[in-house]
């Protein structure tokens, strides 16, 4: 054989052999839980943020039902 073609061969081969070791680790992996978070703040219909604030405890939103400004204006 010509050296251009076992060099084609040998590359294919450990390309071959890379791809199975890659998806043989792919399946071996145990997929983890997806981290879920509680949502303890919901909006009720009409309800707007009206602040936010950083406190050491965590964030604290600022909530009103009075909508200040219906009108929305194309720009």
């Amino acid at each position: 054989m010509q050296p251009g073609v076992v060099l084609i061969v040998y590359l294919a081969t450990w390309y071959l052999l890379a791809m199975v070791i890659f998806w043989h680790c792919l399946q071996a992996q145990k997929s983890k839980e997806p981290l879920v978070t509680e949502v303890s703040l919901a909006l009720k219909e009409g309800q707007t943020i009206l602040g936010v604030g950083d406190t050491p405890q965590g964030i604290d939103f600022y909530i009103g039902d009075d909508v200040r400004n219906e009108k929305y204006d194309d720009v």
